[in-house]
């Protein structure tokens, strides 16, 4: 450093040149470094300037409240390059960011869905100023239905969300905040879609065989476009399995329906087989997300001698809300089909979330799964 020139730096650089290691947030399994080339940061650059809403412009404020070395960090140079300012927290206090909104006229923020709930729980919420804001985007991991109306009538028609991954470097389909206020008028259960392809990326849903599944049919996201990944570092074979064809295979199970919008339906690893039927975890979250004393939930698969697998769900209450586990699977029953729903229902204080604030769902797995020597039944 103490060398280094005063001036700038000029260093010529192609589309293929390594730009960034881009750490996965290992909530599916071991830690990978994507490659993220300039041509895919310039790609991600494009898709946030050339957005039909919410493209960021200057003056503008993005509050950066979870970890800059994940999803919200992919917004700083979009952000930068069309000359808005960079708010960083320290950590996300729920009163901490509301003040800033009102105070410093944020205009942008990104959010995982717990980061939405305990805004929803945060008691000045109704008194705060947030008419500033422009755009609360969500993503990195599902978020129910039902908190989404709540948070759309309490915080505002501001949602947006996006769903990407380290590999894309960027989002690759959105439900825009149109979307959101046409669904929650005309079609409430878009709500649960993660949006339609946008800006250069292409998204197929497709079987084993890599053809595209029907309407309503489930089958794994795919993705090609100049934002995909060069492959993970020191990992040829890793790579060669998560880009076949030039398409990037996510792991990501989900159906389309007929207007193009994608549903996610779950990770494969995250999938319950119970007595040979496919539950999926997100399904039963959202019925349970429907109960108003509910504040978080998970779902997972235990180990049962009868199933192989039971439905399992670990729910966090509402303070000060009285909850029984019978009424909770009665909840479910009413809703889903009765294989879905909860078998059993365990109630605690907090749900464990990773560095970059997701459910880390694994590690509820894993308190059930101890001592066996497969992670399946």
């Amino acid at each position: 450093m103490d060398r280094a020139t005063a001036g700038p730096v000029q260093v010529a650089v192609a589309d293929d040149d390594l730009a960034v290691l881009h750490f996965s947030s290992g909530s599916t399994g071991a830690i990978k470094a994507a490659m993220q080339t300039f041509g895919n940061r310039r790609a991600c650059i494009r898709k946030m300037l050339f957005r039909n809403e919410g493209a960021p412009r200057p003056g503008d404020r993005l509050a950066l409240v979870g970890p800059i070395t994940h999803a919200s960090g992919m917004l700083m140079q979009p952000f930068l390059y069309a000359g808005a300012t960079l708010h960083l927290f320290e950590r996300f206090k729920p009163e901490e960011f509301l003040a800033a909104v009102e105070t410093q006229r944020i205009t942008h923020a990104f959010m995982v869905p717990a980061m939405i709930h305990a805004l929803l729980e945060a008691p000045s919420l109704e008194r705060r100023d947030l008419s500033s804001l422009r755009q609360l985007i969500y993503g990195a991991a599902p978020m129910a239905p039902a908190r989404v109306e709540e948070a759309w009538r309490r915080i505002g028609p501001v949602l947006a969300q996006g769903y990407g991954l380290s590999e894309s470097c960027s989002a690759v389909t959105a439900l825009t905040t149109r979307d959101h206020a046409e669904a929650l008028a005309q079609a409430p259960e878009r709500l649960a879609s993660c949006g339609r392809a946008y800006g250069e990326t292409e998204v197929r849903v497709v079987d084993e065989a890599g053809r595209e599944v029907a309407v309503g049919e489930i089958g794994e996201i795919v993705v090609r476009g100049p934002d995909v990944f060069a492959g993970y570092w020191g990992e040829p074979a890793l790579s060669a399995e998560a880009v076949v064809d030039g398409w990037l295979r996510t792991g990501d199970l989900a159906r389309v329906d007929e207007a193009g919008f994608i549903y996610i339906v779950d990770r494969k690893k995250d999938m319950v087989v119970s007595g040979g039927f496919n539950v999926y975890p997100t399904e039963v979250e959202a019925a349970l997300y429907r109960h108003p004393a509910v504040y978080e939930a998970c779902v997972i698969g235990v180990p049962d001698e009868r199933w192989g697998e039971a439905v399992k769900a670990v729910v966090v209450a509402r303070p000060g809300a009285a909850l029984r586990a019978d009424e909770l699977i009665a909840h479910c029953r009413r809703q889903l089909a009765d294989y879905k729903a909860p078998r059993s229902v365990e109630l605690v204080a907090s749900l464990p979330k990773n560095a970059n604030g997701k459910l880390a769902r694994k590690e509820v797995r894993q308190a059930y799964w101890s001592g066996l020597d497969r992670q399946v039944n």
